[in-house]
């Protein structure tokens, strides 16, 4: 059973049962340090996606300026070149 289920089952027979305050608390305790982790695990999914993206506008950028000094060094020679006749 996954841990998220076996929480919500103690915090379930802790609420409906007459049980001791110390046991509720435990199982709500558990269940903050298991959201907590699911947090954390997503911050650092979030933390790499971001980098990932940060590089990927990086290379994309830098791509973009080769090619944009390609089409000038193309242009500029097709113009030192002067018009050509019709075909």
């Amino acid at each position: 059973m996954p841990a998220s289920s076996s929480g919500k089952l103690i915090l379930k027979a802790a609420l409906t049962a007459d049980l001791p305050l110390g046991f509720e608390y435990a199982a709500i305790n558990s269940m903050l340090d298991q959201i907590s982790s699911c947090l954390d695990h997503l911050e650092e999914k979030n933390d790499h996606l971001h980098a990932c993206l940060k590089e990927l506008l990086e290379s994309n950028r830098q791509t973009r300026l080769e090619f944009q000094q390609q089409s000038e060094q193309h242009s500029t020679a097709a113009d030192m070149q002067g018009p050509r006749p019709p075909v």
